[in-house]
């Protein structure tokens, strides 16, 4: 099974003959004593077994205890079992649904269990194969089990890579590539290496393979490695697209390291702007921050304005500007990335590094951009690009109106923010795509008087979801995942900062209460007037929140009104009533 720590095959062959070289005879009998020691009653005899030098006949026996002579033969009768269970699919669909076990999602086994354990078994034979050098034979067995992970049935069923949780899929596409490079001929190497690795990425969807795997799956070097390595990266300038882009940067940097990813970006960046990345990270690792920061604003300046990967380029001159302490290139970074790539976390990383003197007129500058990203958006395929990198890097942002109306506030543009919130309807306020949640929550916490750690309770509780919503944080978490804390957090320090120090003229406070009011209410008779019962609690919340932000302004005849009004609106609505009181109580 794979660990996210574990360590490739060659270096932990390599590693273990170190040790060995560094230890004695009488250190390796005591390694070996408490490998004994540790050893359980019923596996010591395979303990001893395992200790017998291996001779020509034994090494005979162990291939014959694999199956080696007869391991396609084998393949093939598993595929014939699979295919024979994928023509009774439907049967099996019929059975499990009159017994109420229906299964709808197209990942699931199903029938397709019972063959995990033998699809196990002949993985595991295969590696045999090839730890015992028939690579011609490997080559074929890889092959065939990798063609059977992609057989489905009717309903897009079948056995997957990721069904298989004792096979390092990885490694055995590892052993597959090696195999196929030791048995071709050299003149045709790199062509036929190419069309196999493009070939793994159809039967495997991940890990994505890459030649160090290659490299790094065998205690022995590669054949021919120098003369391939030139051949390979002569043949990939020859081929288009981002899997050939890809592993030319790799051949290189395993070729010529850092001079010669140097030397490909600076010649060829413009055409292949990942290599700039490449060239940063090898500088990084090698503690080089200057020349990063020197490479970078390069970088910038050669790069098309508008691409989306000027944004990462940005984050290696801004982390090169932190180690250099050089804030002035620092807060250019930043700038840098959130025109290239205009979404919230950008928006909060540009306001963190500004002076607070600065702020207002850089947000300003930001809300617009924001604004012609979302007046002019990117072509629908531009972002959805299919390519394998799944970084993003190099597809365009899709700013969201709730990024702009941060943008708006943080810059003290209330008018602007109004105008974008007040247009949208008064439901769907836990979408990201919207602003009008958003508004409201922060002019009634800015009208509260109170500071955000200060807030009533419904204010609070109307304020956080307006953040939460507004991040994505929401969907984010009711999807099972988890997004970065600190998102939420440096946002709401964002706003805290800001309610700090602002100020809105009196007539603009009483222009923004009687909307929030007004939006308020109408929100409240959609949610309860069309039973949305889910939702209750927060059509009680922002009725209470005006509530209190008007009692915290001394006006406590508009504040009962409002929850008189409340209750008398909807008297036989239960639930919503008991929302009210308890919301009231809090």
């Amino acid at each position: 099974m794979p660990h996210d720590d574990k360590i490739s095959l060659k270096t932990f062959w390599d590693t273990l003959e170190q040790r060995l070289t560094a230890s004695s005879a009488d250190e390796l009998r005591a390694i070996l004593r408490a490998l004994a020691q540790e050893t359980p009653p019923t596996q010591r005899q395979t303990f001893l077994d395992k200790l017998k030098p291996m001779t020509k006949e034994s090494a005979a026996a162990v291939k014959k205890a694999v199956g080696q002579d007869k391991l396609l033969a084998d393949i093939d009768d598993l595929a014939a079992e699979i295919e024979s269970a994928m023509e009774g699919a439907e049967y099996y669909e019929e059975d499990h649904y009159e017994w109420g076990e229906h299964y709808d999602d197209e990942d699931g086994l199903g029938a397709y269990e019972e063959f995990v354990e033998p699809f196990t078994a002949l993985f595991d034979r295969a590696e045999a194969v090839f730890d015992y050098g028939d690579l011609k034979l490997a080559r074929a067995a890889y092959q065939k089990l990798f063609e059977l992970l992609v057989l489905e049935d009717d309903y897009g069923r079948g056995v997957r890579s990721h069904d298989l949780s004792n096979v390092d899929i990885g490694e055995a596409r590892a052993r597959y590539l090696r195999a196929v490079y030791e048995t071709q001929l050299p003149k045709h190497r790199p062509k036929a290496l190419f069309e196999q690795m493009q070939q793994v990425r159809l039967w495997i969807v991940s890990p994505y393979p890459m030649l160090d795997d290659i490299l790094q799956i065998s205690r022995a070097p590669l054949p021919d490695r120098e003369r391939f390595f030139e051949e390979w990266i002569a043949f990939l300038r020859e081929q288009k697209g981002a899997d050939a882009d890809a592993w030319l940067r790799e051949a290189i940097r395993l070729a010529r390291g850092t001079p010669g990813l140097e030397e490909l970006a600076r010649a060829e960046g413009k055409k292949r702007p990942r290599a700039y990345l490449d060239w940063f990270t090898a500088l990084e690792e090698e503690g080089k921050h200057r020349e990063v920061l020197v490479a970078a604003q390069d970088a910038l300046q050669t790069l098309r304005a508008g691409l989306p990967i000027r944004a990462a380029v940005a984050d290696h001159l801004y982390a090169a500007a932190t180690e250099s302490n050089e804030t002035a290139a620092r807060r250019a970074a930043r700038w840098e990335a959130f025109i290239a790539a205009p979404s919230l976390v950008r928006l909060i990383d540009l306001w963190e590094a500004t002076p607070n003197a600065e702020r207002t007129d850089l947000m300003r500058q930001a809300a617009q951009r924001a604004k012609d990203q979302i007046a002019h958006p990117p072509r629908h395929e531009d972002v959805f690009d299919g390519t394998w990198n799944m970084d993003h890097l190099e597809q365009p942002v899709l700013t969201n109106k709730s990024t702009l109306a941060h943008a708006y506030l943080l810059a003290e543009d209330w008018d602007a923010g109004y105008e974008l919130a007040a247009r949208e309807k008064v439901l769907g306020w836990s979408s990201p795509e919207g602003a009008q949640g958003l508004v409201v929550s922060f002019f009634l916490a800015l009208l509260s008087g109170k500071q955000p750690g200060a807030l009533p309770a419904n204010v609070k509780q109307l304020w956080e979801w307006g953040l939460e919503y507004s991040s994505g944080s929401g969907y984010w978490e009711a999807g099972g995942e988890k997004k970065e804390d600190s998102v939420l957090e440096r946002l709401e320090r964002a706003h805290a900062e800001r309610i700090a120090t602002t100020s809105m003229s009196r007539g603009k406070q009483t222009q923004f209460l009687a909307w929030c009011l007004d939006v308020a209410k109408k929100r409240m008779n959609a949610i309860v007037g069309e039973q949305h019962r889910g939702s209750y609690d927060k059509a009680a919340v922002v009725i209470l929140a005006c509530a209190e932000v008007l009692r915290l302004r001394d006006d406590r005849a508009g504040a009962n009104a409002v929850v008189n009004e409340a209750r008398e609106r909807f008297p036989r609505h239960r639930s919503f009533q008991a929302e009210l009181n308890a919301r009231l109580g809090k």
